[in-house]
């Protein structure tokens, strides 16, 4: 699984490398592409470092005003670089002093009430289109998250419920067994 990292520093700074430096203590990265106050460190990682606890500890440390993007898991590495790039042009779009931690969950919740196909479909990904996941997630969230009564309606086992949901959770990085994110692929299948 392919992963990647944008860190940046407010416009008017510039991204230091004791900043990169610090995190290569933490991620083994494979490249980094920096360009001014931002920089994209691409790393295959399989455990997560708690990314929200480092950047708060790297901002006291550096006493820089920092954000961070880390992405969910990337099966192909071709994609790898569109995207990086998909998510530059959104997370562009965020008030820099909004947030200093994001992931595809606080994106989404920002951009929930102007949701376009686009962002649907990379945020779905392969299950965009997918009619038997959706139609899982759906019967899923019309059964108030009960697994039992979901399972009933689609006519199917609760351990094939689970598995579809773990399929769903690996593939997205979103857990629809948690209510937040239930909200928000409710927002993504409409």
């Amino acid at each position: 699984m392919y992963r990647y990292l944008i860190i940046e520093c407010k416009h008017d700074q510039r991204l230091d490398d004791e900043v990169i430096s610090l995190l290569g203590e933490i991620i083994t990265y494979s490249k980094v592409d920096k360009d001014g106050y931002q920089a994209i460190l691409y790393f295959e990682h399989e455990i997560d470092p708690s990314f929200e606890d480092v950047i708060l500890n790297m901002m006291s440390d550096t006493l820089s005003d920092l954000r961070v993007y880390v992405s969910h898991n990337i099966t192909h590495e071709k994609d790898v670089d569109q995207h990086a790039s998909f998510m530059k042009q959104l997370i562009n779009q965020i008030p820099f002093s909004k947030y200093y931690y994001l992931d595809n969950q606080t994106i989404v919740k920002h951009f929930i009430y102007q949701l376009s196909d686009e962002m649907k479909r990379f945020f779905l990904g392969k299950f965009y289109q997918d009619t038997l996941m959706k139609e899982t997630l759906k019967a899923y969230l019309d059964a108030n998250l009960n697994m039992v009564n979901a399972a009933r309606k689609l006519y199917i086992h609760r351990n094939t419920l689970i598995q579809r949901l773990d399929k769903f959770y690996h593939g997205t990085g979103f857990d629809i067994r948690i209510f937040s994110d239930a909200l928000i692929i409710y927002h993504l299948i409409d």
